[in-house]
This record gives C-alpha cells, structure tokens and sequence, in this order.
C-alpha cells in the first residue's frame, strides 16, 4: 500500500507535465481550468508525500521541473497570445533562474551536494503562488495584469535573493567541511 501511496505525488506531477504540453494548444476558454488544474495539483502533490511520509529528493525534482515547465508553457501562451509582452517572463521567472544557475553552478563544480540540501522556502512558495496568480490574473482579470505583474516580479526577486542567499551560505559550510 505504500508503494501505492508513494506514486500519487508522481502522478500528480505528470499530470501537471502533461497539462504544460497541453496548455499552448487549448483554446482561451480552457485556460482558466488547466491554470486551476495544474495549481490543485502542485498543492496536493506536496500535501499527499508530507502527510504519507512518502517525500523524496527525486519527488521533489520531478514537482519543481513540473512547476517549471507548467509556468513556462503558459507565461509564453500568453505572450505569443499577445496577453503581455514576452520582456517580462525573464523578470517573472527570476527565481527559477537564480536557481538553475545554481544547480548548474554546482553540478560543474562537483558540488551538486550543496545544491541538493537546499529545500524549499517560504519566499519561493511565495514566488509560486504569486506566479499562479499571475496566470489567473491573465485568464479572468486581464485589466489588473500590470498590478499582479509587478507583485509576482516582487516576489520572484525577493524569492531569488533568498535562493542566492542559502546557496552561498551552503557553499560556504561546504568549503569550510561542515
């Protein structure tokens, strides 16, 4: 049963893959309900692997590329839909480069360690959530796009600060032998 169980966070993961390949082919009239979709199951692949003690390092990669390629699929629908300029996704994303470059950075260093115990924090779950308000934002009030715009690029950069932050501070306890 708790092989079972472990799957389900997966599966809401692929599901999430999924809906980002879907996402640039759906009509406008859908994208309210794929944008829901993918949120719901971001939250409740989280919520399932904490509360049945089923998390894992690879689990948690799988939910963050998933989160990624959702956002990026549906930030570039909007552009090439003409929504909002296509400039602003680089600032949006901010976070997730930060973070990227990091686990490049490591990776190519042969420190990949300290980019692994890097968990998650509050200021990227607040960058996420701001991001798929984003999306919510373009599909149902587009008028308030500029206001949640700025709010979410706010919070990306908040989030990529405090990313920056732990990966210098973990490089740093990792060069010193902690």
């Amino acid at each position: 049963m708790n092989r079972l169980l472990a799957l389900i966070p997966n599966l809401l993961s692929a599901l999430r893959l999924a809906l980002a390949c879907l996402f640039p082919f759906a009509p406008q009239e859908m994208w309210v309900w794929l944008i829901l979709a993918s949120g719901t199951s971001d939250f409740l692949d989280g919520w399932c692997a904490r509360r049945w003690q089923v998390t894992s390092w690879q689990g948690g990669l799988m939910d963050a590329v998933a989160d990624k390629l959702f956002m990026l699929s549906a930030l570039f629908t909007f552009a090439v839909a003409g929504e909002f300029p296509a400039w602003w996704i680089p600032a949006v994303i901010s976070r997730d480069l930060t973070v990227a470059v990091a686990a490049a950075y490591t990776a190519a260093i042969g420190s990949w360690g300290a980019f692994r115990d890097m968990g998650a924090r509050w200021s990227g779950k607040l960058a996420t959530a701001g991001q798929f308000l984003l999306l919510l934002t373009v599909a149902l009030l587009p008028a308030a796009i500029p206001l949640v715009l700025i709010l979410t690029v706010l919070a990306s950069a908040i989030a990529a600060g405090d990313y920056g932050l732990l990966f210098y501070q973990a490089l740093k306890r990792r060069k010193r032998g902690e």
